[in-house]
């Protein structure tokens, strides 16, 4: 996964973060580009997600919104689809989830 682009852009916000270890494979294709973005923002703890928004970057928020406008129908399809059945949900569902509420 490239993180470049969000390190060049947010400097030491991106590199000062750990970043989740996710897996292409268990993503939908059309998705699949914003890997990095969940790698970031797809922290499950709400109270964690919510200092990590409180760290960021303003634009890094408004980036994010933006990138969730762009996709939240597929996001819909996925983590409203058969996959939200799943009793063990994969790290990938949480992480975009997690994601999406990140943008809110």
């Amino acid at each position: 996964m490239n993180d470049k682009p969000l390190v060049d852009r947010y400097g030491g916000f991106f590199r000062s973060r750990e970043k989740l270890n996710l897996s292409e494979a268990k993503v939908p294709p059309r998705l699949r580009p914003f890997l990095m973005w969940a790698a970031y923002w797809g922290v499950s703890d709400d109270i964690d997600r919510e200092m990590l928004r409180e760290e960021a970057p303003a634009e890094a928020i408004e980036e994010l919104r933006a990138l969730i406008s762009t996709i939240d129908v597929d996001l819909n399809d996925w983590l409203a689809g058969p996959a939200a059945d799943e009793s063990s949900p994969s790290a990938e569902y949480v992480a975009f989830s997690a994601m999406r509420m990140a943008s809110f």
